[in-house]
């Protein structure tokens, strides 16, 4: 996956950039009528990555992100939830059943949504603990620069002496 964004600030070997968030459905058709989680709000970012590319303050440059590793991040936020959320459920019926507990079914989507609540809970402290970790994390990469700003463009200009 590509995305394009503008380099803020460059602090040693890494860079400071900013762009709007890639959603899920890209150019779709109906882009701009679909409400599927809030995609009418612009969504600005901002990550630090490594300069490899010696790109400068003002640049537009392309990032790259591996398939895998949003298909990875895809797999954590959807599919083990939603995982969690039926063994859990099935777990809980089947000991309601046995239990002779009122509402079972009742009972089995509770026992689920707090399997997820506590996934979710536990993930976001794992990710707390990637933040500080700078080895972790997506890699993303700088491939190339596509633009300059204009303010950057105008100063490089070749100055006429008559």
């Amino acid at each position: 996956m590509e995305q394009q964004v503008t380099v803020i600030a460059v602090e040693g070997h890494e860079a400071v950039v900013s762009g709007r968030r890639a959603s899920a459905c890209g150019d779709c058709a109906g882009k701009t009528s679909c409400a599927t989680m809030g995609s009418w709000v612009e969504r600005v970012i901002e990550l630090r990555v490594p300069n490899q590319i010696g790109a400068k303050t003002g640049d537009r440059v392309v990032l790259e992100v591996p398939d895998s590793a949003v298909l990875h991040i895809a797999f954590r936020l959807y599919a083990i939830p939603m995982l969690a959320f039926i063994v859990v459920g099935l777990i809980t019926r089947n000991l309601a059943v046995h239990l002779g507990w009122p509402a079972e079914e009742a009972m089995a989507a509770l026992g689920g949504l707090i399997a997820v609540l506590v996934y979710y809970l536990w993930y976001k402290s794992h990710l707390a603990g990637l933040a500080s970790d700078s080895t972790s994390g997506l890699d993303v990469r700088m491939v190339r620069v596509i633009g300059t700003s204009s303010a950057r463009a105008e100063n490089s200009l070749p100055v006429s002496s008559h």
